[in-house]
């Protein structure tokens, strides 16, 4: 009696399993979409009640309290969705950083908005006539710039370096957006830095730098990626069209090779990883320099 062979994972006729990247991209996927839906409502219901307070006595402090509200919202909003982002790809632990930033900065502006800061007006022991009040104004001021900055950083941080001006512009930018950061930090925190002339020189120096990085290394990006994706797409077509083509010792009736379901699966989840397309992940390594292979590696 014969007995059939169990048919393997990589016969065309049997469904591959799901694998587990597929199954962590759909998780990043409801994520994303979550978070989304999280900051619509959010911001609708903020805006609703600005558009309400604005028919009545637009000259009281709740309208006041309200519009503000409704303004910090949508500022938050954007923060935490510059963030959401970053979820599935390789800084998804700076996006999660900053959506929690966002939400910090949410709750203090909501609580200066609603709250008497001027109440707090107890010095605070060991220091030179500083109240709370003027500690929590510094903490808000401190953590909505840390926010604003971080929401740059996270659509920055969505670039591919895919060309050798973006590996090196990306990490100065970077750079320098940390460091005018701490210097507009120590400006807050430190009184007399104010004084300090040098200070605001490199302060300014290093701001106008960020906001150059900000604005040239994406629009560099850009336009090396369309300036010389054709140029490949060219490249590869004719590498295509010769590989094709019939040759005198082959026969014309032998079937082309095709990639298996498990080769596309590893495909499309490295590409996740990398935070791109499968066909990018493709013109990337297609067009990447040949390596030379080691001693070990000829024998």
């Amino acid at each position: 009696m014969t007995h059939s062979s169990p048919s393997t994972p990589s016969d065309p006729s049997t469904p591959a399993p799901e694998p587990a990247a597929r199954e962590q991209s759909r998780f990043v996927r409801d994520l994303r979409r979550t978070i989304a839906v999280i900051i619509v409502v959010a911001f609708s219901v903020a805006a609703i009640g600005g558009i309400i307070v604005m028919l009545g006595d637009i000259e009281s402090e709740p309208t006041f309290q309200v519009i503000a509200t409704t303004a910090v919202t949508g500022a938050c909003s954007v923060a935490a969705f510059c963030g959401a982002t970053l979820i599935g790809r390789r800084a998804q632990w700076f996006g999660s950083a900053t959506i929690l930033l966002a939400f910090i900065t949410l709750l203090l502006s909501i609580l200066f908005v609603w709250g008497d800061p001027y109440m707090w007006d107890d010095p605070v022991p060991g220091s030179t006539g500083q109240t709370i009040g003027d500690i929590l104004y510094q903490v808000l001021a401190s953590i909505v710039l840390v926010t604003a900055v971080a929401s740059v950083s996270s659509l920055i941080l969505l670039l591919v370096p895919r060309s050798r001006v973006v590996r090196i512009g990306l990490p100065i930018t970077l750079c320098l957006l940390a460091l005018g950061t701490s210097l507009i930090l120590v400006t807050i925190w430190v009184e007399s830095a104010w004084e300090l002339e040098w200070l605001t020189r490199l302060n300014g120096i290093v701001w106008i730098l960020a906001a150059l990085g900000v604005v040239v290394v994406p629009l560099t990006s850009l336009l090396l990626r369309t300036g010389s994706k054709p140029a490949r797409a060219d490249r590869a077509g004719e590498t295509s069209a010769r590989s094709t083509q019939p040759s005198s010792s082959q026969p014309s009736s032998q079937p082309t090779p095709a990639l298996s379901p498990s080769t596309l699966d590893r495909i499309n989840a490295a590409a996740r990883a990398e935070g791109i397309t499968a066909d990018e992940l493709i013109d990337r390594l297609l067009t990447a320099e040949p390596r030379t292979p080691s001693a070990d590696e000829s024998r």
